[in-house]
């Protein structure tokens, strides 16, 4: 009788014990091991390929458990695959920051998405996004977001809850949509130009190609500039557009500049200002015509001011100053200079549709 109730309770515990096991079939095990506040942390993500009927978030749920000094916790539907988009736990890059890594995909672009973790009041916590977006046309861009602080707690996951949320769209993402550069021409092949990407107040930002190769690669430099410096980020520096939920050119607010270390500095539009009055660098911006037909020159930004002059496919030009739309933050015109073989260096206004052929746009 003694070693039947003995029985019954190792049969017991061995259910409970196996109750409480988050999952039994682990696979794609991860160990890392972080300083938070000055703090050390270990985090353990798995895949889990328990058979669950009852989870309808991911097809196949992850599990992270994060082990500190009197915290210990483990979550569930908040990292996993399913379908076209999934989430992890992971480093970002080789800079040691620990992340969610998101990544969604569709017809028109494919995102990624790094949240570093913040631990705070003994909660995992994300404020800051840093997006990675690809376009169907090959052209991608990076910018970011930082709201409240968002506290991630199991079953984080959930449809319309998790992540998924989080992920914005902006109206900055047109302005590279329609920066599509031929890239079959040989004579562009050595040819450096610049792409528009933003501005705030009297500062534009452009990324600087020094050819199509670079273009097709997507190697390029940040450049800022006024009217008459400009400033240019290191090129192992990761930068991304600072963006806000507000429409229009108001959505653009700074730059946040990832170094090789993986040091996060936010610069906005003052911060910006002051690393354009140490620069002693001449403005430079320069770009091509793409337009398989003539681009007139406009004594000034109005339709009624047009002259008897026009460039051509490949003409290069300097882009000495932009006037955006305020509705939609388009470019609507581009003051330039051109050194012209008849008439030497001029000074007139294009369209601000001349670097990019709608042709091809609207045939997409």
């Amino acid at each position: 009788m003694k070693k039947m109730f003995l029985l019954l309770l190792l049969i017991t515990i061995s259910t409970v014990c196996h109750a409480k096991e988050a999952c039994s079939n682990k696979t794609f095990v991860e160990n890392y091991q972080f300083n938070i506040n000055s703090q050390p942390y270990k985090f353990t993500s798995y895949l889990c390929e328990d058979k669950d009927e009852d989870d309808d978030v991911f097809l196949t749920p992850g599990i992270l458990e994060i082990h500190g000094k009197n915290f210990n916790k483990t979550y569930k539907n908040v990292i996993g695959l399913g379908g076209y988009r999934y989430s992890t736990f992971t480093q970002w890059n080789d800079k040691h920051i620990p992340i969610f890594y998101y990544t969604i995909n569709s017809s028109e672009y494919d995102t990624e998405a790094y949240m570093p973790i913040i631990i705070k009041d003994n909660n995992v916590m994300i404020n800051c996004i840093y997006f990675n977006k690809s376009f169907k046309n090959s052209m991608k861009f990076n910018y970011s977001y930082c709201g409240n602080l968002q506290i991630v707690e199991d079953g984080f996951g959930d449809v319309e809850v998790g992540f998924d949320k989080l992920i914005r769209d902006f109206y900055l993402e047109a302005i590279y949509y329609f920066s599509d550069f031929a890239k079959n021409k040989e004579s562009l092949q050595y040819k450096k130009f610049d792409v528009f990407i933003g501005k705030i107040d009297g500062i534009s930002f452009y990324r600087r190609y020094s050819s199509i190769k670079d273009y097709e690669l997507n190697k390029y430099t940040i450049v800022i500039v006024n009217k008459e410096k400009e400033y240019r980020f290191k090129p192992e520096d990761e930068v991304y557009q600072r963006i806000v939920d507000r429409s229009g050119s108001q959505a653009f607010i700074g730059l946040d500049i990832v170094d090789s270390k993986g040091n996060i500095k936010f610069y906005n539009k003052e911060a910006l200002s002051a690393l354009l009055n140490k620069s002693t660098i001449k403005r430079n911006i320069t770009s091509y015509i793409q337009y398989d037909e003539k681009t007139k020159l406009y004594n000034k930004p109005s339709n009624r001011s047009a002259t008897d002059m026009y460039l051509v496919q490949h003409d290069s030009v300097t882009i000495l100053d932009e006037i955006l739309n305020k509705s939609n933050g388009y470019v609507d015109w581009y003051k330039i200079s051109y050194n012209s073989e008849k008439h030497g260096k001029i000074i007139k206004w294009i369209e601000g549709d001349s670097f990019f052929p709608m042709s091809e746009i609207s045939s997409d």
